[in-house]
């Protein structure tokens, strides 16, 4: 049998912004008693889930998202308000959301990233896309214990903000099953196109 890798594509965000959020779930978790807060770092946007690769197509898959990146320009987004999946009558993750005028260009990117893995014959898991960063997750059998106080403390982080930050790369991580959570593990980097950089030469 091959050896496989959980694999997914994202957006790292810096170390700087992660201790903000960790500093964030420290505030909320005597709130939110249900919550079971991602400790995993770094914090990160997903664009895409792989699930289990053989270790033989990483390379094209790296490849691949490497060949995206190079599509687009870099961006600016902000992180600002809370928000909860699928939503706050039965939720089952809290995030915080991600804004801004790099919005389009997000979007493009992740496009770009789910045609060039499909020409490679690697489909993402699920093509639905939703920006956001993971905080934590709802316990299993307690979604039902907290809708007011959850639907409270979102309210209350309506303006909230942690601010803004520069997109420049892509990251094709591994996840490992550890008994302490996941561990995540940089498999290669993409940097994205500079502003000055003419994106219709780098397709090629």
């Amino acid at each position: 049998m091959a050896q496989t890798t959980r694999t997914f594509i994202a957006i790292p965000l810096t170390d700087s912004l992660g201790d903000r959020l960790t500093k964030l779930q420290g505030r909320l978790a005597p709130q939110l008693p249900s919550v079971r807060w991602s400790e995993t770092l770094p914090f990160h946007l997903t664009l895409a889930f792989l699930g289990d690769v053989p270790y033989v197509d990483l390379n094209k898959i790296c490849g691949a998202v490497a060949k995206a990146s190079r599509t687009v320009r870099r961006f600016e987004l902000t992180i600002t308000g809370l928000g909860a999946f699928p939503n706050l009558a039965r939720p089952r993750v809290l995030w915080a959301k991600v804004e801004g005028e790099g919005l389009a260009l997000l979007a493009d990117l992740h496009k770009a990233v789910g045609a060039a893995l499909e020409e490679v014959g690697c489909i993402p898991e699920d093509e639905r896309f939703s920006p956001h960063i993971t905080l934590g997750r709802i316990k299993p059998g307690r979604s039902a214990a907290q809708p007011n106080s959850l639907g409270a403390v979102v309210a209350r982080h309506q303006t909230w903000s942690l601010g803004g930050f520069s997109v420049g790369e892509v990251v094709t991580f591994s996840s490992t099953v550890t008994p302490e959570g996941p561990a995540y593990a940089p498999l290669a980097r993409a940097p994205l196109a500079s502003a000055r950089t003419r994106t219709d030469d780098l397709t090629e």
